[in-house]
């Protein structure tokens, strides 16, 4: 029986002699129907309440595992970027009122049932988010995270090496792995069966050598800039920001060719402006600052920074990124080291990019006329690094 069939059977029967067997079915597909009728009532209600909830924008609290980072007792477990909170996993349940979470975690984790959400990392990111539908919530917090924990990477600049460098991500975006490959004589029964892991393996640690590190380096200023603790020039904090992600996502990056436009890049974003013809204009800004330095003479740093940005728009224009090496782009990492280690320690001098070209024009100026500088701080700083023959032969 189909179930018009079964709707007719239940209606008074219009025969005046019913057989016993639509008597007896009568009732049981009454009951059936009922409770079918029912089933699609709470379905549809359902749909509804949950069609209304991802058109509702509300109050959240985005929660995202981490990769990549580990908090030690040195941060109190837990560091802030503006509006991203990074937490220990097992600090996570005692904090849930600071980050706005109406229920215990336990109670969440029962609603998850069976899920290894809150088990499947150390580290978790923490976002309070308003006036969105939950769709759009979600798309803001991940960029936004992923902004900040690449602004995270940036403290690797100059406290290590590239080959030793982290990935913080968010769980999942962009997993490690292993090429395996197999090399075979043609004249022979000789393989070779090989493999070797790809990626940024190890964690970043913030402990207590790299926040002893960072009160004397740049990255704690760079944050207070970022979150406007300390007060520039509007479209000079947005380019400093714009040039830390670069330098973030260089950082972060197993690719030579691409990590080295993007350190190029976040050069010109601090130290370029618009009318200026950058062949000409690098290389000055970059000596207002280190010109002093023996090593600018000695190793030719302006002949150098005019190579890296010839090789810079023979990748972009033309596709050429054969003639990048290793050497290259840590000279480039030298660069922007130092330079937003001056930058940030004497902030009420370059409080604006316009600032910066103005101090670069007066002591091109001096230099000019073969006079002592007067203009550059006595307090700026070069940091000269090492490289090992493996440092120049890989990145990872």
């Amino acid at each position: 029986m189909n179930f018009i069939e079964g709707v007719r059977a239940t209606q008074p029967c219009v025969e005046r002699t019913c057989s016993p067997r639509c008597a007896r079915l009568r009732k049981p597909l009454t009951l059936l129907l009922g409770k079918r009728d029912r089933r699609d009532k709470e379905m549809v209600d359902s749909l509804s309440k949950l069609e209304q909830f991802y058109n509702t924008s509300g109050q959240w609290v985005y929660i995202a595992p981490v990769s990549g980072v580990v908090l030690t007792e040195a941060v109190r477990k837990e560091f802030k970027i503006r509006r991203v909170l990074l937490v220990d996993a097992g600090k996570l349940p005692y904090i849930r009122k600071r980050i706005g979470l109406p229920v215990r975690l336990s109670q969440i984790k029962r609603q998850l049932r069976r899920d290894e959400f809150f088990s499947s990392s150390q580290t978790f990111a923490v976002v309070r988010h308003t006036n969105s539908p939950p769709k759009e919530a979600l798309s803001v917090c991940r960029r936004l995270v992923q902004d900040e924990l690449t602004i995270l990477a940036v403290s690797q600049l100059g406290f290590m090496k590239r080959r030793f460098g982290a990935f913080p991500r968010l769980q999942g975006s962009a997993p490690p792995g292993q090429i395996r490959d197999l090399l075979h004589s043609r004249v022979g029964p000789q393989s070779l069966l090989s493999g070797e892991s790809v990626g940024k393996i190890m964690p970043l640690r913030l402990d207590q050598l790299w926040k002893d590190y960072h009160r004397k380096a740049f990255f704690f200023r760079l944050l207070k800039v970022i979150n406007g603790e300390i007060m520039v020039a509007q479209s000079w904090r947005k380019a400093i920001e714009r040039a830390a992600i670069l330098v973030g996502q260089s950082f972060c990056s197993t690719e030579i060719a691409k990590s080295f436009l993007w350190n190029v890049i976040a050069l010109e974003t601090l130290l370029i402006e618009k009318r200026d013809k950058i062949t000409t204009a690098l290389p000055k800004r970059a000596e207002a600052f280190l010109g002093w330095v023996g090593f600018w003479e000695i190793e030719n740093y302006p002949n150098r920074i005019e190579e890296i940005y010839r090789k810079r728009s023979a990748f972009v224009h033309e596709g050429k990124r054969e003639d990048i090496t290793i050497e290259d782009l840590l000279f480039t990492d030298d660069l922007l080291f130092n330079l937003l280690l001056n930058l940030l320690r004497h902030l009420k001098l370059f409080s604006s990019r316009q600032a910066v070209t103005e101090f670069s024009k007066k002591v091109e100026a001096e230099k000019i006329l073969g006079i002592s500088s007067r203009v550059r701080p006595k307090t700026l700083i070069f940091v000269s690094r090492g490289y090992s023959q493996e440092d120049l032969t890989k990145i990872m």
